[in-house]
């Protein structure tokens, strides 16, 4: 059998440091995209690419969530032949979106460059799948060093291959292949030193057929998530395309760069948190406040330095090139808080086996971001920081009043 579960206070720690690696690599090329692309247009390209990349990866975490939630220690071969099977399932479906997205992605986006597009597209999810199936496993197992290790392993091989191909104003096709390739070589790389630690140890608390089922539920949820997180490019071209590329490739700056220090720590905690609300050391509700309440905390002091520092700090940095409002700034960040919030009551509602109003949540929270971008009769800053911040607290909404109704079949609510 796999060896004993790790404490739990260690396991947040070789998850947060994990976190923080992985986000600051991230973020460190986030940073240098702008500054290294020579115009709007390519650094927009490049933001698509990775936003559409993202987007459909951000939807296959919905498939670590379930099996993190479904996988505990035990001796069962028959479950890891299931997963097999559910795994090359998930990979052939996920290609088939890959290349639908691409193709539809692609030719305005990045017309130049389709075919190669798509392919890098699919080399990404299918690498992803793997990935995600994985940590899935180690989650469920508790063995929260190799997960830190497969976090930490992705993010350095992208930040190799992106920082190469940036530094040497690589063509838009060896970008491509640097941000796809590194989700299926940490999967390489983590399985060669884990696999014997795996292999007939642990086992699924259903099925295959309700395994689908439940992560057809997380995926579409997981799909919306990713659409008002790491999409929120793709959704900006497509919802304002008469907007300046100027003005929209700051707003994509700003969102990205001072969202995700909220946000990432959040995604990268889902599985944890799942598997956190499941025990029964404190009630859930009391657990689910107290993350809430720090989450708000550090969302206003964020805020308000945004404000006052954000415009110049970006202008700065970027040479003039990018540059928003300090208000709008303000307003990213809390919305950015917003979406954390959404992040946290989501695996609350996960760890009931609530995934229809899980799913409903985000589905209200990206369907509505979506319809303000689109309908707002305002001017893009405002219609930016109105869609991103309500959108999220509408999602928010139904998952707390989800977590206050009766368990099917009982009539005690979580508390």
């Amino acid at each position: 059998m796999a060896r004993a579960a790790e404490g739990r206070t260690g396991a947040l720690t070789y998850i947060l440091a994990a976190t923080a690696i992985a986000g600051a690599v991230g973020y460190a090329i986030q940073l240098l995209a702008p500054v290294l692309l020579p115009d709007s247009e390519s650094y927009l390209g490049f933001s698509v690419y990775w936003s559409t990349v993202y987007v459909l990866v951000a939807a296959l975490a919905g498939v670590q969530q379930e099996i993190s939630r479904a996988t505990t220690p035990g001796e069962t071969p028959a479950s890891g032949a299931t997963l097999r099977s559910f795994a090359l399932l998930v990979a052939g479906a996920a290609a088939v979106v890959g290349i639908v997205t691409a193709l539809v992605v692609a030719p305005s986006a990045f017309p130049d460059d389709t075919v190669g597009s798509a392919f890098w597209i699919v080399v990404a999810v299918v690498g992803y799948v793997a990935t995600a199936v994985l940590a899935g496993v180690l989650y469920g197992l508790s063995m929260w060093r190799v997960v830190a290790a497969l976090a930490i392993a992705d993010a350095l091989l992208r930040a190799v291959l992106v920082g190469l191909a940036l530094v040497a104003h690589a063509p838009h096709a060896w970008i491509a292949a640097a941000v796809s390739l590194p989700f299926g070589g940490a999967f390489l790389l983590v399985w060669f030193f884990v696999r014997r630690r795996i292999v007939g140890n642990f086992r699924l608390d259903v099925g295959a057929r309700r395994l689908i089922v439940n992560t057809v539920s997380t995926v579409t949820a997981a799909a919306a998530t990713g659409l008002i997180v790491t999409g929120v490019p793709v959704v900006l071209r497509t919802t304002m395309p008469d907007v300046d590329a100027g003005i929209l490739a700051s707003l994509v700056l700003t969102i990205t760069i001072t969202r995700a220090p909220l946000i990432v720590p959040i995604m990268a905690l889902q599985s944890y948190l799942i598997v956190d609300f499941r025990s029964n050391e404190r009630p859930l509700g009391r657990r689910l406040a107290t993350y809430l309440a720090a989450l708000a905390a550090v969302t206003a002091a964020g805020a308000v330095l945004a404000v006052f520092f954000a415009e110049p700090l970006l202008s700065q940095f970027t040479n003039g090139r990018y540059e928003v409002p300090g208000w709008v700034a303000g307003g990213i960040v809390a919305s950015a808080g917003a979406v954390a919030a959404l992040c946290v009551t989501g695996p609350a509602l996960l760890s009931r086996s609530r995934h229809d109003w899980y799913v409903g949540g985000w589905l209200l929270a990206a369907l509505s971001t979506v319809l303000l971008l689109l309908f707002l009769p305002v001017g893009p800053y405002e219609r930016v920081v109105v869609a991103l911040a309500v959108a999220p607290l509408l999602g928010i909404v139904v998952h707390v009043v989800a977590l206050r109704l009766p368990a099917r079949g009982t009539t005690a609510t979580a508390r």
